[in-house]
């Protein structure tokens, strides 16, 4: 569990790893580190390197030999706090290059939790949403990220209204949702949710692994917009 949640900081999956098995060592070489974390050994050597280099990890020099030790985790908000001042003070440079694309239709395929996740950040900095189809698979598939989105669209007051099945009423999404929704016939709901913020179009699909389909476009979104208006009337609370 640690380690998934480092890896949502940047931390590839053997960094996590290594990093997590270190600091329940408290030091060690690094034959041990890679027994313990179950990775090889030069790859081991390499992850631990890449960590000196964040400053997440020290080693000392005991019989000719490196002996790693971890740094305090608080290093990994600093590390994150410095990537953060580079990234701006790169930004003006980046912008001076960047061509802004010329109002069209765009069309986009979103793989994986961290697909969704740059969703959710994008809809985040719209003042509201709508959204309509399949229940409890959104909470289901994203977990902690599905509260940490109702949470945060709280605190920045966006107003949303849902259309789901009527099964769906009691269930956890409803209660933790910072909504307004009204429910359909069961025959009626659809496999896939479809949100709509701005002049965007999200069509995810709640696999395993979760694909979303991301369109860009005024008329469509207004066409999809209309299609909810005439479901939220008909929709009961």
């Amino acid at each position: 569990m640690e380690s998934e949640k480092l890896t949502r900081l940047g931390f590839t999956n053997l960094e996590a790893k290594v990093y997590i098995t270190l600091l329940r060592l408290g030091e060690a070489q690094a034959g041990l580190i890679s027994k313990k974390a179950e990775t090889n050994r030069t790859t081991t050597y390499q992850v631990l390197e890449k960590l000196l280099e964040k400053g997440l990890v020290t080693y000392t020099v005991q019989s000719n030999r490196k002996v790693f030790r971890p740094s305090q985790p608080k290093k990994i908000v600093e590390f994150l706090v410095e990537q953060e001042i580079r990234a701006k003070d790169l930004l003006p440079e980046l912008n001076s290059i960047y061509k802004e694309p010329k109002e069209k239709e765009d069309f986009n395929i979103y793989k994986g939790k961290k697909g969704i996740i740059s969703i959710l950040q994008d809809i985040l900095n719209c003042k509201k949403y709508i959204a309509f189809g399949s229940s409890g698979r959104f909470i289901e598939i994203m977990k902690h990220d599905f509260i940490n989105f109702q949470k945060r669209k709280k605190e920045l007051k966006i107003s949303s209204r849902i259309i789901l099945s009527e099964s769906s009423k009691r269930t956890e999404q409803v209660k933790l949702a910072y909504s307004k929704f009204k429910y359909i016939p069961e025959e009626y709901s659809a496999p896939t949710t479809t949100f709509v913020y701005g002049n965007y179009i999200a069509i995810m699909v709640w696999s395993e692994v979760p694909i979303a389909t991301v369109m860009c476009s005024k008329e469509i979104a207004k066409s999809y917009l209309s299609y909810f208006e005439l479901l939220w009337k008909t929709a009961k609370k």
